[in-house]
Protein backbone atom coordinates (compact mmCIF):
# COMPACT_ATOMS: atom_id res chain seq x y z
CA UNK A 1 0.00 0.00 0.00
CA UNK A 2 2.49 2.28 1.12
CA UNK A 3 4.88 1.40 -2.10
CA UNK A 4 1.48 2.63 -4.57
CA UNK A 5 1.00 5.55 -2.74
CA UNK A 6 4.76 6.05 -3.15
CA UNK A 7 4.70 5.67 -6.71
CA UNK A 8 1.62 7.63 -6.89
CA UNK A 9 3.68 10.64 -5.30
CA UNK A 10 6.38 10.16 -7.48
CA UNK A 11 4.56 9.91 -10.44
CA UNK A 12 2.63 13.34 -9.43
CA UNK A 13 5.93 15.09 -8.75
CA UNK A 14 7.02 13.77 -12.26
CA UNK A 15 4.13 14.93 -13.57
CA UNK A 16 4.71 19.02 -11.59
CA UNK A 17 8.43 18.78 -12.69
CA UNK A 18 7.05 18.23 -16.53
CA UNK A 19 4.33 20.61 -16.10
CA UNK A 20 6.71 23.28 -14.28
CA UNK A 21 9.38 22.55 -17.03
CA UNK A 22 6.30 23.56 -19.57
CA UNK A 23 5.10 26.41 -18.12
CA UNK A 24 9.48 27.61 -18.33
CA UNK A 25 9.27 26.42 -21.94
CA UNK A 26 6.19 28.67 -22.40
CA UNK A 27 7.72 31.29 -20.31
CA UNK A 28 10.98 31.44 -22.88
CA UNK A 29 9.27 30.93 -25.73
CA UNK A 30 7.27 34.40 -24.70
CA UNK A 31 10.11 36.17 -24.00
CA UNK A 32 11.90 35.52 -27.16
CA UNK A 33 8.86 36.12 -29.14
CA UNK A 34 8.72 39.71 -27.45
CA UNK A 35 12.13 40.33 -28.17
CA UNK A 36 11.55 39.53 -31.94
CA UNK A 37 8.28 41.75 -32.11
CA UNK A 38 10.58 44.37 -30.55
CA UNK A 39 13.35 43.70 -32.87
CA UNK A 40 10.95 43.50 -35.70
CA UNK A 41 9.66 46.73 -35.15
CA UNK A 42 13.00 48.54 -34.94
CA UNK A 43 14.02 47.22 -38.14
CA UNK A 44 10.96 48.53 -39.37
CA UNK A 45 11.61 52.12 -37.95
CA UNK A 46 14.66 51.77 -39.37
CA UNK A 47 13.23 50.58 -42.84
CA UNK A 48 10.97 53.69 -42.55
CA UNK A 49 13.24 56.24 -41.82
CA UNK A 50 15.67 54.67 -45.15
CA UNK A 51 12.86 55.25 -47.16
CA UNK A 52 12.30 59.00 -45.79
CA UNK A 53 16.13 59.39 -46.34
CA UNK A 54 15.46 57.78 -50.32
CA UNK A 55 13.05 60.21 -51.39
CA UNK A 56 14.61 63.08 -49.64
CA UNK A 57 17.54 62.15 -52.03
CA UNK A 58 15.00 61.90 -54.87
CA UNK A 59 13.64 65.11 -54.57
CA UNK A 60 17.21 66.76 -54.32
CA UNK A 61 18.22 65.47 -56.99
CA UNK A 62 15.03 66.18 -59.18
CA UNK A 63 15.73 69.81 -57.48
CA UNK A 64 19.14 70.24 -58.86
CA UNK A 65 17.82 68.91 -62.52
CA UNK A 66 15.22 71.85 -62.29
CA UNK A 67 15.31 75.74 -63.31
CA UNK A 68 15.13 77.99 -60.16
CA UNK A 69 14.84 81.86 -61.18
CA UNK A 70 13.90 84.12 -58.83
CA UNK A 71 12.54 87.28 -61.07
CA UNK A 72 12.18 90.74 -58.75
CA UNK A 73 10.57 93.40 -60.43
CA UNK A 74 10.76 97.39 -59.18
CA UNK A 75 10.67 100.91 -60.71
CA UNK A 76 14.02 103.26 -60.47
CA UNK A 77 14.52 106.92 -61.00
CA UNK A 78 18.38 107.29 -62.60
CA UNK A 79 19.88 110.82 -61.31
CA UNK A 80 22.49 112.63 -62.85
CA UNK A 81 23.24 115.03 -65.91
CA UNK A 82 20.79 114.59 -68.67
CA UNK A 83 19.16 111.59 -67.58
CA UNK A 84 15.70 111.41 -67.52
CA UNK A 85 13.97 111.55 -63.71
CA UNK A 86 11.13 109.68 -64.13
CA UNK A 87 10.78 106.03 -62.51
CA UNK A 88 11.76 103.11 -65.03
CA UNK A 89 10.74 99.65 -64.85
CA UNK A 90 13.44 97.37 -63.19
CA UNK A 91 13.85 93.55 -63.37
CA UNK A 92 16.44 91.34 -61.73
CA UNK A 93 16.81 87.59 -62.63
CA UNK A 94 18.38 85.56 -60.23
CA UNK A 95 19.54 82.11 -61.25
CA UNK A 96 19.05 79.55 -58.66
CA UNK A 97 19.78 76.67 -60.57
CA UNK A 98 22.40 74.55 -60.35
CA UNK A 99 23.39 74.76 -63.49
CA UNK A 100 24.01 78.00 -66.09
CA UNK A 101 20.47 79.26 -67.68
CA UNK A 102 19.97 81.16 -70.68
CA UNK A 103 17.49 84.26 -70.75
CA UNK A 104 15.57 84.74 -74.07
CA UNK A 105 13.19 87.56 -73.11
CA UNK A 106 11.25 89.27 -70.63
CA UNK A 107 8.16 89.78 -70.57
CA UNK A 108 5.16 92.15 -68.66
CA UNK A 109 1.89 89.73 -67.56
CA UNK A 110 -1.17 91.76 -66.57
CA UNK A 111 -4.59 90.92 -65.51
CA UNK A 112 -6.26 91.82 -68.51
CA UNK A 113 -8.10 88.98 -70.73
CA UNK A 114 -8.08 91.14 -74.07
CA UNK A 115 -4.15 92.53 -73.84
CA UNK A 116 -2.33 89.54 -71.60
CA UNK A 117 0.59 90.40 -72.22
CA UNK A 118 3.22 93.77 -72.60
CA UNK A 119 6.22 92.78 -74.52
CA UNK A 120 9.14 94.27 -73.03
CA UNK A 121 11.62 95.30 -76.64
CA UNK A 122 15.29 96.25 -76.06
CA UNK A 123 15.67 96.64 -72.45
CA UNK A 124 18.98 97.58 -71.08
CA UNK A 125 20.65 94.88 -69.73
CA UNK A 126 23.26 95.60 -66.89
CA UNK A 127 27.08 94.51 -67.48
CA UNK A 128 28.39 91.81 -68.04
CA UNK A 129 25.62 90.34 -70.35
CA UNK A 130 24.79 93.38 -71.90
CA UNK A 131 22.08 91.85 -74.05
CA UNK A 132 18.87 89.16 -74.22
CA UNK A 133 19.57 86.41 -74.71
CA UNK A 134 21.96 86.39 -71.83
CA UNK A 135 23.25 82.79 -70.19
CA UNK A 136 23.32 83.31 -66.56
CA UNK A 137 25.65 80.83 -64.70
CA UNK A 138 24.15 79.40 -61.34
CA UNK A 139 23.52 82.08 -58.25
CA UNK A 140 24.05 84.77 -60.21
CA UNK A 141 22.00 87.46 -61.47
CA UNK A 142 21.19 90.18 -64.64
CA UNK A 143 19.14 93.09 -64.02
CA UNK A 144 17.01 94.59 -66.99
CA UNK A 145 16.45 98.47 -67.15
CA UNK A 146 13.44 99.97 -69.09
CA UNK A 147 12.68 103.66 -70.14
CA UNK A 148 10.54 105.93 -68.24
CA UNK A 149 8.25 105.27 -71.74
CA UNK A 150 8.18 101.26 -71.31
CA UNK A 151 4.57 101.55 -70.13
CA UNK A 152 2.11 103.88 -72.53
CA UNK A 153 -0.18 104.84 -69.79
CA UNK A 154 -0.92 104.96 -65.81
CA UNK A 155 -3.54 102.00 -67.37
CA UNK A 156 -0.99 99.69 -68.22
CA UNK A 157 1.33 99.98 -65.54
CA UNK A 158 -1.40 99.14 -62.83
CA UNK A 159 -2.16 96.33 -64.91
CA UNK A 160 0.80 94.38 -64.46
CA UNK A 161 0.62 91.59 -62.17
CA UNK A 162 3.97 89.68 -62.85
CA UNK A 163 7.29 90.24 -64.53
CA UNK A 164 7.96 86.89 -66.39
CA UNK A 165 11.54 85.57 -67.14
CA UNK A 166 11.60 83.37 -70.40
CA UNK A 167 14.42 80.69 -71.05
CA UNK A 168 15.98 79.91 -74.39
CA UNK A 169 13.94 76.05 -73.54
CA UNK A 170 10.56 78.50 -73.21
CA UNK A 171 10.25 78.58 -69.58
CA UNK A 172 8.21 80.83 -68.04
CA UNK A 173 9.18 82.28 -64.76
CA UNK A 174 7.20 84.72 -62.99
CA UNK A 175 7.72 87.19 -60.25
CA UNK A 176 6.22 90.23 -58.26
CA UNK A 177 7.57 92.18 -55.69
CA UNK A 178 6.47 94.43 -52.85
CA UNK A 179 8.49 97.15 -53.59
CA UNK A 180 7.14 96.81 -57.42
CA UNK A 181 3.56 97.29 -55.44
CA UNK A 182 4.57 99.96 -53.68
CA UNK A 183 6.40 101.97 -56.12
CA UNK A 184 3.15 101.81 -58.84
CA UNK A 185 1.03 103.00 -56.19
CA UNK A 186 3.08 106.11 -55.07
CA UNK A 187 3.58 106.85 -58.96
CA UNK A 188 0.14 106.88 -59.20
CA UNK A 189 -1.09 108.88 -56.28
CA UNK A 190 1.67 111.65 -57.07
CA UNK A 191 0.57 111.00 -61.01
CA UNK A 192 -3.03 111.86 -59.49
CA UNK A 193 -1.64 114.58 -57.27
CA UNK A 194 -0.45 116.64 -60.05
CA UNK A 195 -2.55 115.83 -62.37
CA UNK A 196 0.01 115.03 -64.66
CA UNK A 197 1.18 111.63 -65.46
CA UNK A 198 4.93 110.72 -64.64
CA UNK A 199 4.92 108.50 -67.13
Amino acid sequence: MFRIVAEGVQALDWANAISVLGLCAALFALIQSSRSNRAAKEANSISREANELAAKALKMQEDEGQVRLVVKPGMRSLVGQGEDPRPRPVVTVINLSAFPVTIDRILWKTGRTEKAWLYWENPTICEPFGKLPARLPPHEALTAVGTPTTFQSLDDLQAITAAVAVTSCEEQIEGMSQEWREDVARIVSESTERRAPLL
